[in-house]
This record gives structure tokens, sequence and C-alpha cells, in this order.
């Protein structure tokens, strides 16, 4: 640990007592130029040479400054400065500081309306401006009353460095510091606007020493790494206007280290290997992209030994592919990753050691006096429990101020992590909760590892994924202007192509980019990028908006006459198309056409999906005409596309929608004719004594979590076994995360009576072996089936294999000729919404038209009517629980923010100020209250013998009040808006792509500009007098909605009005 001007104690092991010691930044800078006067501190690039300045030249320099610049800052409390990166730079942020007034550091990349914003945010009324920017400066100004501008020309380092210091410096610099010093605001850095206005950030004196202990805390406090002492030289490419380069160049005032100042910022590669070598530079610091770029650069060049030397290479503000990482410790240069933010400096960092592999996993290593980090990770979604959400905590001295946008006054940093299962309390960054693209089929994409890779390609210096909200993904890139000038446009589409390749190689069968959604910008267009690299993804979407709504038209709506001409179709025989739709397949599917020919099987059996099925669609629509958008969701097999091509005749939405329902009917009646084989006719003779052993699946879901509590409560259940999906080292920890992220109790799983089983339900014995299949069916008396997906866009036979043949096997596990398991089905009003007005707690007819007309509804159909004939015909006792519209439990009113309703209330309510007047009833029921009385008709069905008149209940809030109601209870809870017609709504919401809202734009554009689908009433008659406890069940009314916006003010997603 570096010694300070300071007593024994006082070191950065221990933050606060520098803290306590200087007081405030400046004075801390004041007394180590004392203990390193004669030290060199900057090595600055100047006509070709690198000149230095010790640390009392540069303290000299600054304060002489500050001496001229006293009467124009007298009286004003912010002074903004905006100018490149460089030593003159330095020269003014240590004059502001020293002068005790805020400075506003304002990137020269911000426009003229950017820099407007900083100045009426922090109420700046002095703008000091380099002369390279004083228009922008002047314009600035003059649209903020009451600020002035003040014009520097550049400086003569050299001349400065020779004057004597100012003989009036101890009138003009206050040098008593207190303790009212710490929380005053010494700095304001801003965010990169990534997506709207750059963002102010005040920094304290005490936010400031622990933004620069980089240095202390990871390397010189640490007996195992190569301390850095005041021989060492660092290398930042990080603007001081970034708080990445302030953390940087002041870190190593604490050991009289000194730091080189290139001539500008990004430089090139063999800028930075020129001032490497001169320098003897020993630590680097730099964004991702100077790295992605070194790499290549490296291996043409082989100058491997320069940075080989280099003690430590950090870099930070964006991710580094992990690929490249690894090629740079194969090749001993020690790249370690930091992991920070304006908001909260740097907070994690991989291990330093340049033997470790674990250069990019990263670890919390800012801690409080008791040892425990200012960072906490949450599980972000409980659906995806292993993503984690960092935030940090309330009163952090590492949080800028008024950063805070949780209710218990922590930040939010919309970062998402997943833990390392190599390095534990090592977590490896996912990706941003804005980064997600939520696209049409609700499938997520993570675009930045996508634009990671693709900017490996030498031919690629920017590249944008884009796809929110759309049917698949696109890409937008900017070439490598130097490369690409001296390629034809062969090679620049080859090379382009090839990267493409490999993006998709590695991400996610629905994220990836077809050929035809690339599009690639003239050699003098760029994308809009921060400073440190990355690129603006929504601006650039915005700036080519013509060009990437003509790409995705011209793909999704493509047909013979929009591309180039092919061959006449129409005289194709039935072997020339089968042979034709093969080949697409084939190609589409990246699988031999010999896994595909004289196959009947549909197309989503070999790994067609809602994202492949476009360019399958596409494919053909280049040589068929009118191939409608959901073509191959109607045929999806090859002979089906072949009749259906060569009939030439366009199916109309009715007539699809009757022929789903038909295949519907079929497949029910074919299930029924299985279970004739496959179920005698069982007895009941059911024993009271009998021990309830609970199957549960779906429990890492709201509702199952909720069941599963309930069922834990009740000391008649002995054993719960609960089906988790996933890998079975995982299984546990899945089920705590889901009990916790949803305020429930974790400690009712420290039990015996709960044992958790990987699900498998699709392979023989359901994935069990002999044995354990065998115990298992002994000793399970109950079976409640809440798992299933939900996908309101695939069709009935993906849900037969995805959903109903695995439940089947769970079907014939659950069966004994002599006291079958009471088997449950969490069922859905959708499966009989069409049944009529009002839907009695009966089974439904043997009739697939009464289901909602999506393969979601019809899947829960079959299994109603399955369930039905095995009530009646195979005396087996199953039960269906029709489930409504669940909303946040009444007690923590925890809420899924990612829901439909949820995203509605805040996109509406609180963004936009406007809520769609709907003409609906509203049953919603609170998951607890579902959970609450699901689990007691198990319960209390438990030895009843199979018997229709009891077999199927209605789970909805039996006290039905009207969406105006809804409204009245958002108001009550402060929530201030309009009422506009569902119309206007959508078309509100069609103007701004940031809404949390926008995401199920499609959603709401089908159901709110069409005729809207009249929904039944379920009766609840039979179901409240069997379980009264459904009669209890909260509306919605301002108390419950108050609780729910608690709970999403909580994580962030709800900012109540000032």
């Amino acid at each position: 640990m570096s010694v300070l001007n300071a007593p024994a104690h006082v070191n950065f092991a221990s933050t606060e007592t520098v803290v306590e010691h200087f007081k405030a930044f400046t004075n801390y800078l004041n007394q180590q130029t004392k203990l390193h006067a004669d030290k060199v501190y900057i090595r600055y690039s100047s006509d070709g040479t690198f000149k230095t300045l010790t640390y009392a030249d540069v303290d000299r320099i600054a304060v002489n400054l500050a001496c001229k610049l006293a009467k124009h800052v007298q009286n004003i409390e912010v002074v903004s400065f905006i100018s490149d990166h460089s030593v003159s730079y330095l020269m003014v942020m240590l004059a502001i500081l020293k002068l005790r007034t805020t400075l506003l550091a304002i990137s020269p990349r911000n426009s003229e309306a950017a820099a407007v914003h900083l100045l009426e945010k922090t109420g700046s009324k002095l703008l000091i401006a380099d002369a390279k920017y004083e228009a922008v400066a002047k314009g600035a100004v003059s649209k903020v009353p009451g600020a002035e501008i003040l014009t520097l020309s550049p400086f003569d380092i050299e001349a400065l460095a020779k004057e004597p210091l100012d003989p009036f410096h101890s009138q003009v610099l206050d040098l008593d510091f207190s303790d009212e010093d710490i929380l005053k605001t010494a700095l304001i850095i801003h965010s990169s606007g990534t997506t709207a206005f750059p963002k102010p950030v005040r920094y304290t004196n005490r936010y400031l020493f622990y933004a620069i202990t980089i240095f202390e805390i990871l390397i010189n406090n640490n007996s195992k790494l190569e301390s850095l002492t005041e021989a060492d030289v660092l290398l930042p490419i990080a603007p001081l206007f970034h708080i990445l380069g302030v953390s940087l160049i002041f870190a190593v005032i604490a050991f009289g280290g000194n730091c080189v100042f290139l001539e500008k910022l990004p430089p090139s590669q063999a800028e930075i290997s020129n001032a490497i070598a001169v320098n003897k530079v020993t630590v680097f610091g730099a964004p991702p992209l100077v790295y992605e770029q070194m790499v290549a650069y490296l291996k043409k060049t082989k100058e491997l030994a320069l940075v080989q030397r280099l003690k430590y290479a950090l870099t930070g503000g964006a991710p580094l592919k992990d690929s490249l990482l690894e090629w740079f410790y194969r090749n001993n240069i020690n790249v370690r990753v930091l992991y920070g933010s304006t908001e909260t400096g740097t907070i994690m960092s991989s291990d330093f050691d340049r033997t470790s592999k674990n250069y990019s996993s990263l670890r919390l290593y800012q801690m409080d006096t008791q040892g425990v980090s200012y960072g906490v990770f949450e599980t972000n979604d409980s659906k995806e429990p292993h993503i984690k959400h960092l935030y940090i905590r309330a009163g952090s001295p590492i949080l800028g101020a008024h950063v805070a946008n949780r209710a218990d006054g922590g930040y939010n940093t919309q970062d998402l992590f997943i833990e390392d299962p190599r390095y534990p309390g090592c977590y490896n960054y996912v990706g941003r909760r804005d980064d997600t693209l939520i696209m049409k089929n609700g499938e997520k994409t993570n675009p930045v590892p996508m634009e990671t890779t693709i900017r490996q390609s030498p031919m690629v210096q920017q590249a944008a994924i884009i796809g929110h909200g759309r049917e698949c993904t696109a890409a937008l890139i900017q070439l490598n202007k130097a490369v690409a000038q001296q390629c034809s446009q062969e090679d620049i589409h080859a090379a382009i192509n090839a990267i493409i390749k490999e993006t998709n190689r590695e991400c996610p069968n629905h994220s990836k980019i077809f050929p035809e959604m690339v599009k690639i910008l003239p050699v003098d267009q760029v994308l809009p990028s921060t400073d440190k690299g990355t690129v603006m993804r929504r601006k650039a979407e915005s700036l080519y908006q013509e060009e990437v709504d003509m790409l995705y038209k011209n793909f999704l709506e493509a047909s013979p006459h929009a591309n180039s001409p092919n061959a006449d179709t129409s005289a194709w025989t039935a072997e020339q198309i089968e042979d034709f739709l093969i080949d697409c397949a084939s190609k589409v599917l990246d699988i031999p056409r010999t896994m595909i020919e004289d196959r009947p099987q549909s197309l989503f059996d070999y790994g067609l999906n809602s994202v492949n099925a476009i360019q399958l669609r596409h494919l053909i629509a280049q040589h068929f005409e009118d191939v409608a958008p959901n073509f191959l969701f109607q045929h999806y097999s090859i002979k089906s596309m072949r009749k259906a091509l060569m009939s030439r005749k366009s199916e109309c939405s009715s007539e699809q929608m009757e022929r789903r329902y038909q295949e519907t009917q079929r497949l029910t009646e074919h299930y029924i004719k299985r279970a004739k084989v496959d179920f005698p006719r069982a007895s009941n003779r059911y024993v009271r004594k009998k021990s309830k052993v609970i199957l549960l699946t779906g429990v890492t879901g709201s509702l199952g979590s909720f069941i599963l509590r309930e069922l834990l409560r009740d000391s008649t259940v002995e054993k719960i076994y609960c089906c988790v999906r996933g890998d079975d080292h995982q299984l546990k920890d899945r089920l705590v995360e889901a009990i916790t992220s949803r305020s429930l109790d974790a400690s009712l799983l420290d039990t015996e009576r709960v044992e958790v089983l990987p699900m498998r339900f699709n392979e023989p014995l359901l994935g069990f072996s002999f044995e354990r299949y065998n115990q298992l069916k002994n000793e399970v008396t109950i079976v409640q089936h809440c798992a299933w997906l939900l996908n309101f866009n695939m069709p009935i036979d993906y849900f037969d294999r995805e959903c109903i043949q695995p439940f089947y096997n769970l079907l014939k596990f659950a069966y004994k000729e002599v006291n079958p398991m009471h088997v449950h089905f969490i069922s859905s009003i959708s499966a009989s919404a069409a049944a009529g007005n009002e839907v009695a707690e009966e089974p439904l007819p043997l009739d697939s038209h009464v289901a909602m007309p999506m393969g979601y509804a019809q899947s829960k159909f079959v299994v109603e009517i399955l369930f039905n004939y095995l009530t009646v015909e195979k005396n087996f006792p199953c039960y269906i629980e029709r489930l409504g519209q669940v909303c946040g439990d009444s007690i923590n009113g925890v809420w899924n923010v990612s829901e439909q309703y949820p995203l509605m209330f805040i996109g509406g309510g609180s963004v936009m100020h406007k809520m769609p007047g709907l003409d609906t009833a509203i049953d919603w029921i609170t998951v607890d209250y579902a959970a609450a009385s699901i689990a007691d008709i198990m319960l209390r069905t438990a030895y009843l013998p199979a018997n229709t008149d009891q077999s199927v209940y209605h789970i909805v809030n039996p006290h039905l009040i009207t969406w105006s109601d809804i409204l009245l209870a958002m108001k009550k809870s402060g929530m201030k808006f309009e009422v506009v017609e569902p119309t206007k709504w959508v078309e509100y919401l069609a103007q701004d792509d940031t809404n949390p809202a926008f995401r199920l734009m499609p959603f709401y554009q089908d159901n709110f500009t069409k005729e809207s689908f009249k929904m039944s009433v379920w009766r609840t008659e039979k179901t409240s007098a069997f379980t009264p406890i459904i009669s209890k069940s909260p509306v919605l009314d301002a108390d419950l909605f108050s609780k729910f916006l608690n709970h999403w003010k909580s994580v962030g997603f709800y900012k109540p009005p000032v």
C-alpha cells in the first residue's frame, strides 16, 4: 500500500481514513504534490516527441491558471468546460478544483442541444471553451439565460512551466478544509447519452477518493501482485471527461507514478506502440474497441514483445469478447477487465494475476468497513433466475449524488450478470436490461456479444444489431474506411458474409442474422457511437430508419416481382416443387437434404422456429406468388407446402382458422383413442390414512412458487417432489431463487419434505432409472401440473410435441389400476373462451371451436377433453383448474414487469400519461389467492373417487369489476393520465420506442386496432362453495395497486412523479 503524505493510519486500504484526513480532493492533490514534487507526473506528446512535467510543474501551472480564472468564476456555482482531452485539459480541471468551484466536464462529442441540456440541468452559468469549440459553446450559451462564455486560446505548456508561481496565489486560493467539504460536489461528469440526452452525475469529494482506489486496492494491497511505484508509467486511452480517465489519471498520484498524454484520442495502434516504447509504459488502460483493433495490429506486425512487458493492461466501459481475452492470455499479455459506470465509478474487476485464467469474470471489490460489498446481485426475472441484476446499496460512498433510483435509496445499474461456475463469487457481464431486444415473437436477443463479434473483422469499424419489436434481427455495418477503400465490392461482401456466419454460430437460433438482413453502409457513412466505442443503437436505427424499414419490407414482403427474375414456376411438376422446398429447408435449417427427403414430419421437428420460418418463407416467396406471412404455420411439412403451392389458392383467414380447429379436433380424438388402449378402467378405494405425497411441476413460475408455499404450510402433506427444468446441479438453486424473488420465505425449503427432481418427461421413464421411477410411482398420491409453454404464435402441433406428449407420459406414470394418483392440470380460460357468454364449471363439449383460435388455448382444450374422458370412462380422478388473469400477490405486490398489464400500466400511466379506455369486465385474481384456492382443491379432493361433478374449477375472482375501476385505482395511487381511445393509445405508443410497453407493440396493435374479442364470464359458484378462500380474493383497488407500484418502484421499473 502506497505511503501518503499523511499519518501512517491513513491509506486506501481503508478509504474512509483518506476521506476524513484530507476532506477535499484538491487538498489530497496538494499534499501528494508536496510528497512527489520532483518526480515526473506528466509525459505529453508535442511535435512528435514526449516532454515531461514534474508534480511541482503541474501544480504551479494549475495554481497560476486558477489565479487567472478566479475573477471569471467568482460567485458561480458550476463552471462548465468543453475541450479535447489533453494536458491542457488537465490544467484547467486542476485549476477549477483549486478554486473549489464545481466543474462540469462536457465531452466535445456532444451536440449543441446536448450541451444546452447539460448547462440547464446543472445550473451552470459559465462555459469555458477551447477555441476549437467556440461555435458550439456560443450556440449553447445563447439558449441558456444568464450564461456566459469564456474562450481559451491554445496553451503553450512549455512556456507556462517556466512561469514563476503567482505571488498572490495565497490570497486567491482557500486552503482551509473542513468536514463540510467531504460531501460538497467537486466534479460533474455526464453519461454517454446512448439513448437520450446525456445525464449529469455529481461527484462529491468523498466519491472522488473512492473513484481513484483502483491501483491501491486491487494491486498495491495484494502481496501476490507486482506493486506499482514511482517508476511506473501509465498510458490511459481514456479522456478526463469520463470517469475512467479521471480514475486512472489521478490514481497514480498515490504512489508518485507518471502518466502519458497523447496528442489526440483515439490514437492509431502505431501511435500507441510508439508511446509504450518511448515512455517505457508499464500500465495501459483503454476501452475494448482499442483492444479489438490491437489484436489485428499485433497479428499483422508481430510486435508482441512491447505489450508483453506491460504489468497490467486494463479495459472497461464496454464488453471485450472472451475469445480476444483468451488470445491475449495465450500470448502472455496481461489484459484484465474492470467494470463500473458514470454513476458508480469502478466497482468490479477480474483477477489481475497474469497467471490466472480468470481474465474476464468480475468480483465486487468496493467494501464497507464490515467487509460487505456495496454491490448486491438480485434475480432479474424469475423465469431466468440464473441472470442477476446488480444494484448498489443506499448510502454507498461509491454512488454519485442524487442518482438513486430505488425506493430504498439504492441504485439500479440495469446491468445483468451470470455467476461463473468456475470462479464462485465472480460474475460475467451479459448485457443491460435496456440492451435486450424483445422481438415480435417474444424471444429475447442480446445484441452486445453479436456486435462485438462483428467488429472483430478488419473490414468493420462499427456494427449495430437491431430487431426490437420486429420479426427478426438485422445488422447495420459501418465499414473500416482504410481497409474497405483498398477492396472490391466482392471482397467487402465476402468479408461481411464471413463474419456474419461466425456471429450466427455463436448466437441463439432466434437471434441469427439472415444474409438478406445485413445493411452495409456506404464507406463515408458512420454509426453514432459513444466516446467508449459503444454503438448508440437506438440513434443508429433512427438515423437510418428509411434503410431499415426498406430492409424489412423487402425481406418480409418478398415476391417474384421484387427480386431478380426466376424461372417460371407455374410449369413446375410436383417433384420439382418438392425438390425446391427440400433445398430451401435444408439451407435454412442447415441440415442434409437426406434428413428431410421422403419424411412426412413437420419441419418444426427439424428445428424450424418462428424466426427461421421467416427466412424460409422469404426463399419460397421469391419463386411463388401470394405466399402469406403465416404460410409455414399453416403448411409445416414439405408435402403440405407442395400441395398448397400447386393449388395456387390463397387460404383466407377464416379458412386457416377452421383448418386449425379441425387439426385440434383430430388431435383430441387421437389422444382419446390412445387412452382407450393405454388406460384400463381403474378402481377407487382411497383410504384417508394414506399420506399425501405430491409431485409438482412449474414450481419456478409465479403460481407454482405460491402453490408450493401453501402446500408446505399444510401439515398433512408429507412430501413434495418439485420437478424443475435445467442442469441437475442448478435445480435447487433455481427453486430457491424462484421463491426469494417473489418475497417468499426461502427457509420453508429447509426441510426434508421438499425434494427437487429434474423434469424430463419426454424421455423414457420420465428420465428416471427404473428403480427411481417405480419408487415415485408407489409413493406419489397427487400430481399438479403447472408447467406449460406460453407462446401465442405457435400452432397446435408444436404444443403437442413440446407439452401434450410429455404430459401424456406423466399421465401414464400417474395411472394405476387401483387408486391412481389424483392428477390436477392448470388449464386456461382461453380453452373455453368461445364457449358462450357464460362458462359453467363443467367439462367442455368435444368441439374444438370452444377454444380461442391459437395453439396455446387449443392445447389446453385437448387436455381438458382427455381429462374428462379419463375421469368418466377410466375412473381416473383428473381435475381441471381453469386459470384466468393472475396479478401480483396481495401482500408484497410482486408482479412480473415483463407481463402485458404491468407494461401497460407503467408505459401508459407513468410514461405517456395516457391509458386506453376498454370495455371489459375484470375478474383478475392475485397469485397468492389463486395458489391458495388451487392448493385447497388439491387437498380436499385427495381421497375422493373420480367424479365429473367435482372435476372442473374456475380460478378467477368471483367479484367482478370494470376497466374503469382499474383506472380509478391507478389514479388514487398517484398516477396522472388521460383516457383515450385504444386505437389512439396505440398511435401514441408507436411514437416512443423507449417506452417499456413498446416491446408488446404487435400485441396491442392486434388487440386494440381491431374488433375486440368479447370475453365470456366464468361462473364460480361451485368453486366458491368447494374452496371458500377464493371468495375472499381482493379486487384490484387503490390499496392493491399501490402495492404493485411499490414493488415496481423497488426494482426500478416505476419512477413516481416528483
